[in-house]
């Protein structure tokens, strides 16, 4: 499924990526797109109670559109690694809090908010790439990941 990109030629080389690998569209809010494009922020955490997306959908070299929360697309970046958690608990989640904490950029507020998650998605990032001009991508649901271009589709 090709999505409603306001650029053509963007949508072209979107499409002409390699197939074996899956593009994404993901929504954040708050300074995360900044701190990804400028480096600070290496890594991404998705946290959920049930099996959504990202989880078990993302690969090495998968490409991640950074979508503001009602906003466009204001760059990308490629997946370098990714780790999938299932059967969390508090006392795991603390682990990956210590661990990870810096490089997601993430505040107490962030944590206390996913204490009960059972499923996790760590993403490592490389490569972030700010657009000269941002893409628009109208999205009418409350998804906070998309997958726009899938292995095999």
């Amino acid at each position: 499924m090709i999505c409603n990109f306001a650029c053509p030629e963007r949508v072209e080389w979107v499409i002409s990526l390699e197939e074996d690998m899956r593009q994404h569209i993901a929504i954040f809010v708050g300074d995360a797109i900044k701190n990804i494009l400028s480096g600070k922020k290496t890594m991404e955490g998705r946290f959920s109670l049930s099996r959504v997306l990202p989880y078990e959908a993302l690969a090495k070299d998968d490409i991640i559109f950074l979508k503001k929360s009602g906003g466009d697309i204001l760059g990308k970046a490629v997946v370098d690694n990714v780790l999938f958690y299932d059967n969390l608990r508090p006392e795991s989640i603390a682990i990956l809090r210590k661990e990870y904490s810096n490089e997601l950029c993430a505040s107490d507020k962030f944590w206390q908010s996913k204490a009960k998650s059972r499923y996790g998605t760590l993403i490592f990032l490389k490569k972030p790439e700010r657009f000269l001009v941002p893409l628009s991508f109208h999205k009418r649901d409350r998804r906070p990941w998309v997958i726009i271009i899938g292995r095999n589709d």
